[in-house]
């Protein structure tokens, strides 16, 4: 016998008292149970996995689960042979037991599907590895993901009572003023009123989009400065435009209100140098982590699963989706959405709220006036999977003329609406001064 084979966990018996108890009583009561810990490729024997694959087939089409209706369907497809003849079935219908021990069956089926994928993905890895096929980061980050695959097709029983008593826990903290909410407040004009959730909830995709020159990177580190500095949310950002140190700049020319153009001209006085000065040493104690690079949507994953369970992170900035390398067998639609999906669910995953920005197709670059979702580039899916879609133009049309000064100085009017807001209303907006030279908003 092989001994890679003979060494598979997994539990033959476990797996014929599953197929027995479900067709046992003659409908979908226990199976409607077990289905939710296993599929019939969680079945290691292939008498399992056929025998599982008929009964769901049944269950599915709403008709009798006995040994009957087996039959018929394993002759249609030529599996009685394969599970040993009508004397196999009958033989394997002895096993049958009670619901709750055919559930106690079907979860330790799942324990050892799931040990022979983590086997398998562990393989894959090591012959990598000893190829050197493939770099370090790239096999760390299919392995990642690939345990993650693993963890994500888990099912567990979730009732709402748990959600309930979370929502009536809060309702005491808050009558007795001590409730502190975990959404991110962006602190810019009336946005955070707009929104549902008074900001940007753990689990949300906030997508922010502009033309060029509207200040959308500026916008997002401008929110993620002013969350770190009032609420102290540790924030990883992906910039892949520009470098840490450009980023810093900016950031710190926003705390200081100072341009750093001034600061090397030498046009400013003691107290604005000693402003930016002071920022300067502020910024370095922030918990920002930033991220230049990724080599698809499944580095981006690891990557900010590292920064949550290492850092502490409650925010991730992507800036911007259309950058991040995708399967070169899509096309750039499918390609984008898929990206797409897995922020999304890496925000759910990890519980973390996300600013993502995004570009705007060629027409809406070209329109003057307001944008919509449809305006967005290269996926309709963008918009699909973002909790929040807030669109950004200049306010009289174009840049050059919706540029003005007050006693701040210089800024560019720009205009916002939220074409999409799952938790708040739809189709409000506002207006806004961005101060280019200090990167702040108004």
């Amino acid at each position: 016998m092989n001994p890679e084979i003979q060494t598979q966990p997994h539990n033959s018996e476990a797996e014929d008292k599953v197929i027995a108890s479900c067709l046992y009583p003659g409908d979908t009561t226990v199976f409607d149970s077990v289905a939710a810990y296993v599929t019939a490729e969680d079945f290691y024997t292939l008498r399992g996995r056929i025998l599982f694959k008929a009964v769901s087939r049944l269950a599915a089409e709403d008709k009798p689960l006995d040994e009957i209706s087996i039959q018929e369907v394993l002759k249609g497809s030529h599996g009685l042979e394969e599970i040993g003849g009508i004397a196999g079935l009958m033989s394997l219908m002895d096993g049958a037991t009670t619901e709750s021990q055919a559930v106690y069956y079907a979860k330790m089926i799942a324990e050892k599907s799931n040990l022979r994928q983590l086997i398998r993905e562990c393989r894959i890895a090591v012959e990598n590895a000893e190829s050197e096929t493939d770099e370090y980061t790239e096999i760390r980050s299919k392995l990642e993901g690939g345990i993650l695959e693993i963890d994500s097709k888990e099912s567990t029983e979730v009732t709402v009572a748990n959600s309930v008593d979370e929502i009536l826990e809060d309702i005491r903290k808050i009558q007795n003023g001590e409730f502190k909410s975990n959404v991110i407040q962006t602190n810019v004009g009336r946005l955070d009123n707009f929104l549902g959730s008074g900001g940007i909830a753990p689990g949300e995709v906030f997508t922010l989009a502009a033309p060029t020159s509207c200040g959308k990177s500026a916008l997002a580190l401008y929110i993620s400065t002013k969350a770190m500095k009032t609420q102290d949310v540790p924030v990883a950002y992906f910039s892949f435009e520009m470098p840490q140190k450009q980023l810093m700049k900016r950031m710190i020319q926003s705390i200081s209100g100072v341009n750093l153009r001034s600061i090397e001209e030498r046009t400013v006085d003691d107290k604005q140098e000693k402003r930016f000065m002071e920022a300067s040493e502020e910024v370095k104690d922030l918990p920002l982590y930033t991220s230049h690079t990724v080599k698809g949507p499944e580095d981006l994953a690891s990557q900010c699963r590292y920064f949550v369970r290492k850092r502490g992170v409650k925010m991730i900035v992507i800036d911007y989706l259309q950058l991040i390398p995708f399967n070169g067998n899509k096309s750039k639609s499918e390609g984008i959405a898929d990206i797409s999906h897995k922020i999304k669910q890496m925000a759910i995953d990890l519980n973390v709220a996300v600013i993502l920005l995004a570009q705007i197709n060629r027409e809406g670059a070209k329109r003057e006036g307001a944008l919509s979702v449809y305006d967005l580039k290269d996926s309709g899916d963008i918009e699909n999977d973002a909790d929040v879609v807030l669109m950004m133009w200049p306010h009289q049309g174009d840049v050059e003329s919706s540029k003005d000064a007050d006693y701040r100085g210089a800024y560019t009017g720009l205009s916002y609406k939220l074409a999409k807001n799952r938790e708040g209303e739809r189709d409000v907006g506002d207006f806004l001064k961005f101060y280019h030279c200090t990167g702040r908003f108004m």
